[in-house]
């Protein structure tokens, strides 16, 4: 029964014509005709090739065992393969197709109609290309957009998520962002199904497949490297990768590393597309490394403008402009939580006579002797300040006065002790200091000008000593 169904349908076949019986056998898809049950009557080779059933495997039987969802094969019925032969025929449109072995692909498909003549039985056609590739990689282009303008991710995020991407797409289970300086091979990030790299881990150039990477300045593939030109390779012999695909990562047109993908067993054979796309990723991760660096760059010189707006440039001390805002900060948390606060107002003594006896230079040479004795000296709480010419502002968060008078000798003591010359000349260099103790009630002004007065208190005694402000003297 069998041989005569086969007969019949490879009789219906050659009547079908042979002109027409050669053109499908050397059409580039998989061809199936089939009767108006659709049953097939005739296939060509790629059409065994695609769907791993024998020609005769397929011959005689409904094409529903061909299709992943069996709604596609009754929605087709319902709109392309019945006898009133509906419209639509000869465009594309794709289908998930089932394999014998039961994996599946998007099979892009046209169909047709032969309609014989004689006693007019129809018999239709569907040629199907395999576009399961082109899909994948037009979903991983789509993904690869959502990863690279997602804000919500950083960049190291960005990178975990390409190379989750990369894996999955091409099939290799480990990936690596890599970056090489000279001959040294390091891991910057990396997806291993066992974990087994980690970031900071380096290797000699040479003893991975990046290393002809490198040497071709492109993109190199191995599907199978025991049956490849480097089956001696030292990666293959120590870590026993059979499949490898990586890229050059370029920043502003100098190499960074490369961004790879392989796997412990063989893989099917790298397309074009595969090539492109991770060149495509590469490219993407160098572009945002250059960005990324020079978002750094920005700022880094953002932050040292701002702290250089905060210093004074002669002494590296605090500007007043800074001392203001810290004070200003300072005072509330006095106010609020009714902390303690203490500041003292320093001004060299005879400042006027150092610069007219031996010159501007010397009483800037002073002044920053100042800045270095008082920076060794201060504790982490406390903020110093240039406050204008020869004054100098110590804020003293959480002090009493004591502490403060103690802390404020001992400086002055060693101001007074330094070893200063002037034109081979030694100077001693003294300070008047007055303290202002800070109220719940108080402003900037207040504070400030009542360490003013006891300054000019301490002048007044006789110079070279400490004055603290109180109501009674004012």
């Amino acid at each position: 029964m069998s041989s005569e169904l086969e007969t019949k349908q490879h009789f219906d076949f050659a009547n079908l014509g042979l002109e027409m019986a050669q053109l499908f056998e050397h059409i580039d898809a998989a061809v199936l005709v089939v009767d108006q049950d659709r049953k097939v009557v005739a296939t060509n080779g790629l059409a065994s090739d695609f769907f791993g059933y024998d020609e005769g495997e397929l011959l005689g039987q409904e094409t529903r065992i061909l299709f992943d969802d069996p709604a596609d094969f009754e929605e087709l019925g319902k709109s392309r393969y019945n006898n009133e032969v509906a419209e639509g025929f000869g465009e594309r449109y794709v289908v998930r197709y089932r394999r014998k072995d039961g994996s599946v692909f998007d099979g892009a498909t046209v169909s047709g109609v032969i309609r014989k003549t004689e006693d007019g039985t129809v018999y239709f056609f569907g040629m199907i290309t395999d576009v399961s590739r082109q899909t994948a990689a037009e979903s991983a282009l789509n993904q690869l957009h959502e990863i690279t303008s997602s804000r919500a991710l950083n960049f190291e995020q960005r990178v975990d998520a390409i190379l989750k991407l990369g894996t999955r797409h091409f099939g290799l289970p480990i990936g690596i962002f890599s970056k090489i300086t000279d001959d040294q091979y390091e891991v910057q990030q990396a997806i291993h199904p066992e974990n087994a790299l980690t970031p900071g881990m380096s290797f000699d150039l040479g003893d991975t497949y990046c290393s002809h990477v490198v040497k071709a300045d492109d993109v190199r593939g191995f599907h199978h490297v025991a049956q490849s030109e480097i089956q001696t390779h030292p990666c293959y012999k120590n870590f026993g990768l059979e499949a490898y695909l990586g890229a050059p990562i370029v920043t502003d047109g100098e190499r960074y590393g490369t961004l790879n993908f392989s796997s412990p067993t063989p893989t099917r054979k790298f397309t074009g597309q595969d090539i492109e796309l991770v060149r495509l990723f590469a490219a993407w991760l160098g572009h945002e490394i250059a960005r990324t660096r020079d978002w750094r760059e920005l700022e880094t010189t953002r932050a040292e403008l701002e702290r250089l707006a905060t210093l004074d440039p002669l002494t590296g001390l605090f500007n007043r402009r800074h001392m203001e805002n810290c004070l200003r900060a300072e005072l509330e948390r006095v106010k609020r939580y009714n902390k303690s606060l203490v500041v003292a107002l320093l001004d060299f003594d005879n400042f006027k006579d150092l610069n007219d006896s031996y010159g501007h230079d010397t009483g800037d040479d002073a002044l920053k002797l100042f800045a270095k004795v008082s920076a060794e000296m201060m504790r982490d709480t406390d903020v110093i300040a240039r406050w204008g010419g020869e004054e100098f502002l110590i804020l003293m968060p959480e002090t009493k006065a004591a502490g403060a008078l103690k802390y404020l000798k001992r400086l002055t003591d060693r101001m007074r002790q330094s070893d200063f010359h002037a034109q081979d000349v030694e100077v001693k260099l003294t300070l008047s200091v007055g303290l202002g103790i800070a109220g719940p009630e108080d402003t900037i002004d207040k504070l400030v000008s009542r360490a003013d007065i006891a300054m000019y208190e301490a002048k007044q005694a006789g110079r070279d000593t400490i004055r603290m402000y109180s109501e009674d003297e004012s």
